[in-house]
């Protein structure tokens, strides 16, 4: 299988980890595009950490800043670098010098759970909705361009037709969903697009969950 030009890993909520694998502004961009084509509002005004590669210490930092925020993409600082070169070439474009990815989310509280989230009807276009600390339970639909995301379970009681992040801040969570048909879902930092779902566990009832690397899908 081809590698991905541009892949996203979520991380924390509002943040995600992004690694390229090209040093072609050109390439880049072209993958950028058909990214956002596909799930435009999920990228919409996005914060991404950048995973330093080396892809990365060919590109022209200040140049690929400029292109993200071309797709209002705000670069927030860059994590995985190894040595001083490195460390220059990202100060060099004034870009925060972060540590590594599985040292950020190590350093941070574990979390205090907190009573499920209950909404009570669908979830809109455009709508973003959060369960910090707590399991989401959604009586009605999530639609194209709605998001919803939740540190622990996320259960829809209609389609998923939007966006769906569970254990966002955990080790732990699952979707369970009446209708699968998403734009985007992750569940502990896996994910997939709207295009990679597996194609027998589309417009099914499904839980989501992460096995070792990546996404696991089963039928209840």
């Amino acid at each position: 299988m081809a590698q991905d030009i541009v892949e996203f890993h979520t991380g924390q909520f509002s943040s995600v980890f992004i690694t390229l694998n090209s040093t072609s502004l050109t390439v880049i961009k072209r993958n950028l595009n058909r990214k956002i084509q596909n799930s435009p509002s999920f990228f919409d005004n996005i914060a991404v950490i950048l995973k330093f590669t080396p892809s990365l210490e060919k590109i022209d930092l200040i140049a690929l800043k400029a292109l993200f925020a071309e797709y209002r993409i705000q670069i927030i600082g860059v994590s995985d670098w190894q040595h001083d070169l490195q460390k220059e070439i990202i100060l060099t474009a004034n870009l925060p010098l972060l540590g590594k990815s599985g040292e950020i989310l190590d350093i941070l509280p574990q979390p205090r759970y907190l009573p499920t989230k209950v909404i009570e009807q669908s979830v809109s276009a455009n709508q973003v909705i959060y369960a910090k600390n707590s399991d989401l339970i959604i009586h009605g639909n999530v639609e194209e361009g709605a998001e919803v995301a939740a540190d622990g379970n996320i259960h829809i009681y209609g389609k998923l037709l939007g966006r769906a992040m569970a254990g966002v801040n955990s080790s732990s969570g699952a979707i369970y969903t009446q209708y699968l048909d998403a734009e985007f879902i992750a569940v502990n930092s896996r994910f997939i697009y709207k295009e990679k779902l597996p194609s027998e566990y589309r417009q099914s009832a499904v839980r989501i969950f992460a096995e070792k690397e990546k996404l696991a899908f089963s039928t209840f």
